[in-house]
């Protein structure tokens, strides 16, 4: 048996090396004519391919990870079905619907605008997971719009102890990305449990024609003008098509790097950097931050200092809160504010009223008039 190859690539966990074979033969009674240094550098490549072939046999495919990232396939198939977002899509979207793309294709090529979504998990710091939902468009029809268009929303889990010492993954916080890396990004961040997406998906709101993702209906119009959520529909999904890793895509996507879109750098970073994270948990638990405050300024100057692009009436609040949420947990929280503020208000009014009759009576008293006298001196004439 022969075989003859240019190059012969193997890879282990460890790294990669090549070996250059030419014309090489398995067994040593074909390969009698052939140089002794070639027959066993030959011998030596043919045991270690046939080697990871049988580890890679034998190894579970519970525990399989073809994107060699630290996490098994199975893991992150459970968890990207788990955590999958509810999307709410506009009925009048010019693109229809996220897009399925076909394998092996270097260009992005569109099969189907068939509500495809596809998903991405690697580690991010100890004892948690990144999670990545990508929907893919077949083009951008709002204003300035193109060709091919790149979105998507993130979750970070951490791992808790479970039930018969099963690891348990819960929610920490949400991100969407809403036209990232331009003047009008208005991505957002906040806790899972303000959403109470802590052990399931958010529902997440995509703008008809732009695609940018928001964590409630009515941040939706609060970008640079472009953005608008209407007549929306839940849209039906099947399983989320693992991604893999931008350097090792899985089932052929090896598009993900096309520099057509910027969906290899969305797949090469965190959404939750420390700096991000700290900065929400200042906040309120009721609040949806904004990912880049930084940027609200000159959005306010491009849609022309329209109040829709300064947020919701949140009072004194920082200009780092998006929106402010109630749920059946922080309603809680509001009703004792309330209360407060209402206690606090009626205290103010009396001790205004309480100044006020003193400031009164002190006046009088400066003035020379007494109470008795002032009815007496009224009926006396001048």
């Amino acid at each position: 048996m022969r075989m003859g190859r240019d190059l012969l690539w193997l890879r282990d966990d460890h790294g990669m090396f090549a070996g250059r074979v030419r014309n090489w033969t398995r067994c040593k009674k074909e390969g009698e004519n052939e140089p002794m240094d070639r027959i066993v550098f030959a011998g030596i490549l043919w045991c270690a391919a046939g080697g990871l072939v049988v580890a890679q046999a034998a190894k579970p495919a519970a525990a399989a990870d073809s994107d060699h990232d630290g996490l098994s396939n199975v893991l992150e198939g459970e968890l990207l079905d788990q955590f999958q977002p509810r999307w709410m899509i506009s009925r009048e979207d010019c693109s229809v619907k996220p897009a399925r793309f076909a394998p092996g294709l270097a260009v992005p090529t569109v099969v189907s605008d068939d509500g495809t979504v596809y998903g991405q998990a690697f580690p991010l710091r100890k004892d948690e997971l990144e999670l990545h939902f990508y929907h893919l468009w077949r083009k951008d029809c709002g204003q300035m719009g193109h060709a091919l268009d790149a979105e998507h929303v993130a979750v970070l889990l951490r791992r808790e102890s479970g039930s018969e010492g099963r690891s348990k993954w819960r929610a920490m916080y949400w991100y969407a990305a809403a036209h990232e890396d331009t003047v009008c990004d208005a991505s957002q961040i906040t806790r899972a449990s303000t959403l109470e997406a802590e052990d399931q998906g958010a529902t997440v709101w995509i703008s008809s024609g732009k695609h940018g993702s928001f964590l409630n209906e009515e941040l939706c119009t609060h970008g640079c003008g472009g953005d608008h959520c209407a007549d929306m529909d839940k849209m039906k999904t099947e399983d989320v098509v693992n991604l893999g890793e931008w350097l090792y895509p899985a089932d052929g996507a090896v598009w993900v790097a096309s520099p057509q879109w910027p969906l290899a750098d969305k797949m090469r970073r965190s959404d939750f950097t420390e700096a991000r994270v700290k900065r929400l948990e200042r906040l309120p638990e009721t609040d949806v931050a904004w990912a880049n405050p930084s940027k609200r300024p000159a959005q306010a100057a491009i849609y022309g200092g329209n109040s829709a692009v300064n947020g919701v009436a949140i009072g004194g609040r920082s200009t780092d809160t998006a929106l402010v949420l109630a749920n059946d947990k922080t309603n809680r929280a509001l009703d004792k504010a309330q209360r407060n503020t209402g206690n606090a208000l009626t205290k103010s009014y009396r001790n205004v009223r309480k100044a006020l009759k003193g400031a009164a009576t002190s006046t009088t008293r400066t003035l020379g008039v007494e109470d008795g006298n002032a009815d007496a001196n009224q009926d006396t004439p001048k």
